[in-house]
């Protein structure tokens, strides 16, 4: 058994920051998953990484790396507690390579902060 942190990380980390997303309504990972027969009956999506490797153009147009972690726990209750114990969560992780739009598209917002500062939460004042 393996173990990591699960945070964003990349070679040089020059930026970091948060990224929060919304689901969307009509098809989302876990229906993507269950679509493609890799989603068991019992599991519950709880992560999602995505990974773009090197881009060398301007623009990104190669497929990009998802890892989404999925929980056998069942319920949310029981998955919850695992998670706030502070002990390590028993995860299954999926590998997929998908394009990017095809990520974004399960998903009905996404927002990205990335500073190269550590702005997490700080607050902003800024000239309109």
């Amino acid at each position: 058994m393996n173990t990591e942190r699960f945070r964003a990380h990349v070679q040089y980390d020059d930026f970091k920051g948060t990224a929060a997303a919304d689901r969307h309504d009509n098809r989302n990972i876990s229906h993507y998953l269950e679509e493609k027969g890799l989603l068991k009956e019992d599991e519950l999506v709880i992560g999602i990484e995505m990974w773009s490797g090197e881009v060398h153009e301007n623009f990104q147009n190669a497929p990009v790396y998802v890892s989404v972690l999925v929980s056998s726990g069942g319920r949310y209750d029981t998955i919850h507690e695992e998670v706030i114990s502070g002990q390590p969560v028993h995860v299954r992780k999926i590998r997929l390579e998908m394009p990017l739009n095809e990520f974004f598209g399960l998903f009905k917002r996404f927002a990205i902060a990335i500073s190269g500062f550590d702005l997490t939460d700080r607050e902003i004042a800024f000239d309109d």
